[in-house]
């Protein structure tokens, strides 16, 4: 029943997302569910609860259309007037600025514009783009003068189109500024909360890159905290050649690696206590994060976990995943279509929850079969083999890679075939590098000289992590880049996939 009223949801919402939703096709969907409940009664017993569940899906699925239509995707901008026009206005820097190679975006929330001789009041976000300095921050007020535009879809060169203008409107983005010129006015403007933990999140990163050099302190700051635009555009393009771009984001696996270490620290607590106080950090660590697609996911996760365990209630992570996709969409709902992240995070989540299991006995078998052929030739290698950690890392990968891959090559057309051997070398050292990471920039933030101590072995990890991912990169062929093909072939695909997976599942029961 509960799978049923989540699909029924998803499918409205996306339904809505592809097609137009108007009084006409909703009226026939809910007159479609009422024939549904009401013919029922006119057929056997056994197929009863089958119409039954059709009924209650397409309801469900109404409920998600109705959601998608009075989501920001539906809306119309109030600056439409000012379209291709030039503006002078005042508005408030209301994100943390995205800080580029050579550029910083600013998401500023117009407040007025001056038209004429008069002022006429807004509440619309745009973007623009302006040099690295002066620099800006979140809450500071600022005079803009631009000329608005609609975001252009991004043409990546291979018949790839990204489809920039809805993956902004999620964001209630609809124009962009060209040509901004911004001036600072005064500060003091934004969330007093958000406000400290992105002053805490600059203060943390200035330590780090204090006792550690870049690049290897931009990777630790994406693993700490999702920074990862430092990094570069060459890094990251490495990073997506050997499938290992997961790990400067905030994912599920580094949100659940500092929820681990929150309570572990929390321990001496009570146990209220260190569940509220459990819990306000890993939100509060959210927001300073950024708030991306994948981390809000990971962390309303972690939340249901330590909920079961505070009321102690049995922690099923299908139906905590179900629970953190419907909360989502149900407070924005333009995430199922038009946000990437979002995509890649839920279909990462489902092969690790459903297809790992499915998978783990067959390498576990395979794993074993190996170690014990290589111990009279090598013990150290075997022993290596028996991991239990290096089983599930393989598991986990693979599985990943069979949900991911088939829409990550869609959108990206990049196929790495050293994924495997990279993830599985480098996954094993993160939880450690993000420890020794977070004593460096603890102890940076009293003496810069306490904060080499940590900071040595921190940066010797991370310079083994890019010097796998470099040497990975340089691989011949260790990676293709596929022509743009039609969804229809990525639906083909996890058909396949999901085939094949009944059956050794069939098989194994």
């Amino acid at each position: 029943m509960t799978l049923v009223i989540i699909l029924g949801f998803i499918f409205g919402i996306l339904v809505g997302s592809l097609f137009t939703v108007t009084l006409g096709l909703s009226l026939a969907v809910a007159l479609l569910a009422v024939i549904c409940f009401m013919y029922r009664y006119y057929v056997a017993t056994e197929h009863q609860r089958v119409l039954t569940l059709t009924s209650i899906f397409i309801l469900c699925a109404l409920c998600g259309m109705g959601r998608i239509f009075i989501s920001s995707i539906y809306s119309y901008s109030e600056l439409s007037e000012f379209e291709n026009q030039n503006i002078v206005a005042e508005g408030v820097v209301v994100t943390e600025p995205d800080v580029r190679e050579s550029r910083t975006q600013l998401t500023i929330r117009i407040d007025s514009v001056a038209v004429a001789s008069n002022t006429v009041s807004f509440s619309e976000n745009i973007l623009v783009s302006v040099p690295l300095y002066p620099e800006f921050s979140y809450g500071d007020k600022v005079s803009v003068n631009t000329t608005l535009h609609i975001p252009k879809d991004i043409d990546s060169g291979d018949g790839r189109i990204f489809d920039y203008k809805n993956y902004l409107r999620v964001r209630g983005i609809w124009y962009v500024g060209e040509r901004a010129k911004v001036i600072y006015v005064e500060s003091g403007f934004g969330n007093p909360v958000k406000k400290v933990l992105f002053t805490i999140k600059k203060t943390f990163t200035e330590s780090i890159s204090r006792a550690i050099p870049p690049p290897e302190s931009s990777l630790l700051s994406g693993l700490l905290i999702g920074s990862k635009q430092s990094l570069g555009k060459d890094l990251l393009e490495k990073f997506s050649q050997t499938g290992v771009s997961h790990i400067v984001v905030l994912s599920g696996y580094n949100i659940a690696i500092v929820a681990e270490s929150i309570m572990a620290i929390l321990v001496f607590l009570p146990a209220a206590t260190s569940f509220f106080v459990g819990c306000a950090s890993i939100i509060l660590f959210t927001i300073l994060s950024g708030g991306g697609a994948s981390g809000v996911r990971a962390a309303i996760m972690v939340l249901v976990a330590l909920y079961a365990r505070r009321s102690n209630r049995e922690y099923v992570v299908s139906r905590a995943f179900g629970f953190a996709v419907v909360l989502m969409l149900a407070l924005s709902p333009a995430l199922l279509v038009f946000d990437p992240s979002f995509q890649l995070s839920v279909l990462a989540t489902i092969g690790i929850v459903f297809v790992s299991p499915i998978i783990t006995p067959y390498f576990s078998r395979t794993i074993h079969l190996c170690a014990f052929k290589l111990n009279p030739f090598s013990k150290t290698i075997s022993r290596f083999l028996k991991n239990k950690a290096l089983g599930e890392i393989i598991s986990s990968t693979v599985a990943t890679q069979l949900t991911v891959l088939p829409f990550l090559i869609y959108n990206t057309g990049t196929l790495s075939l050293v994924s495997l051997p990279v993830n599985i070398l480098i996954l094993g050292t993160i939880p450690l590098t993000m420890l020794l990471g977070f004593i460096t920039g603890i102890f940076g933030l009293f003496s810069v000289y306490l904060s080499f101590v940590p900071g040595i072995f921190a940066y010797v990890l991370l310079r083994y992590q890019l010097a796998v991912v470099d040497s990975a990169s340089r691989v011949p062929f260790g990676y293709v880049h596929l022509p743009a093909f039609s969804f229809v072939m990525v639906f083909g695909l996890y058909l396949l996939i999901f085939i094949g997976l009944y059956f050794i599942q069939k098989r194994k029961s």
